[in-house]
């Protein structure tokens, strides 16, 4: 497995290339077993658990594949933004990308239910929902040429700062939070604050401008980008869990020999299954590495208040949005 590094404007001209080009010499000889290309990517570090699964997905396909299929790992910023990628492989020309309600919604917009308030109980029920909504997200995807395998999960968020602790509800009015799209945006409103749609990489400015008092996201997350500098106070609130599959292209699987389909979405699942490990203990070392740092950590008086506040607006939101968002929900739901 190489890890490829592409420069931005070479990325559309080498994605291109390797569609048209042989994979190598080997791939020309008459005799010995024919070799696939497998590239895949992640908007995420490598360092990070996403990364380091993805890194372990394309290493397990070459093992298991007895090097009949070749891969490269492509992290942050290698071949573009989420969307780019997701593109990619849409159009034909990237096989795998991690992505769900950032990437693959704009195809599927009821997708962006995976990250709704409070439909996960903790790490393991996150999972299970996953693993049990594989074929339905890979059903829905099919037409896009998406195949869903491998859920991950990247950690319950939680709200940081600058102002005061949340504890209640109540605490969040006034407060100008981030939200990086409408459900999060209606579920602040809904909570009591006011909120805006800041690009990630513009967060740490807008906090210590006043633009913004504060975000939420997974521990791990807050710490990378050292937002607990501008903002000191984190409140458990584990309102929503942001989490991946594998989004393999349909048509350069189902092009694969059975035995080596059966490779890929193997080893696909056995890299989940380390990567939801992982990163529950990552999560829980950012956590006090945060509190290390001076940020003031605290519980929430009641989770269930927050749930309740919340249930209403839920409810409007999904039921607004048609009968697909509701037969979603329905099936997300279900799972105990």
């Amino acid at each position: 497995m190489r890890k490829a590094k592409a420069p931005r404007l070479m990325t559309v001209i080498l994605l291109a290339a390797a569609v048209i080009l042989p994979l190598g010499a080997a791939s020309c000889r008459r005799s010995g077993p024919k070799t696939y290309r497998m590239r895949a990517s992640t908007p995420l570090a490598p360092h990070g658990t996403v990364g380091k699964a993805l890194a372990r997905f394309c290493e397990q396909v070459e093992a298991k594949s007895g090097g009949r299929i070749q891969t490269e790992a492509f992290y942050i910023g290698e071949l573009g933004n989420q969307r780019e990628m997701v593109e990619f492989v849409h159009d034909g020309s990237l096989e795998v990308v991690t992505s769900l309600a950032s990437g693959t919604a704009r195809y599927v917009p009821q997708l962006a239910l995976f990250e709704y308030p409070y439909i996960y109980q903790d790490e393991a029920h996150l999972v299970r929902v996953l693993d049990a909504l594989e074929s339905e997200v890979s059903r829905l995807l099919a037409p896009h040429n998406f195949i869903a395998v491998g859920g991950q999960g990247m950690g319950f968020r939680h709200m940081l700062n600058k102002t005061r602790p949340i504890v209640h509800p109540e605490d969040l009015k006034g407060l100008k939070m981030r939200g990086p799209n409408p459900i999060y945006v209606g579920m602040f409103k809904a909570l009591g604050s006011s909120a805006t749609t800041t690009d990630w990489s513009e967060v740490y400015s807008a906090l210590q401008t006043g633009v913004i008092d504060g975000l939420e996201a997974s521990p791990d997350m807050l710490l990378s980008m050292k937002f607990h500098e501008q903002a000191e106070y984190l409140s458990k609130t584990s309102h929503i869990a942001a989490c991946v599959y594998y989004m393999i292209r349909k048509d350069w699987l189902e092009s694969l020999p059975a035995d080596l389909q059966a490779v890929v979405l193997e080893c696909a699942r056995e890299a989940a299954v380390y990567q939801n490990a992982l990163d529950i203990e990552v999560q829980a070392d950012a956590l006090k590495t945060l509190q290390a740092e001076g940020v003031k950590v605290n519980e929430v008086a009641d989770i269930a208040a927050f749930k309740a506040q919340l249930a209403p607006w839920k409810a409007d939101y999904v039921r607004s949005q048609g009968p697909a968002w509701q037969d979603l929900y329905s099936k997300i739901t279900a799972v105990e």
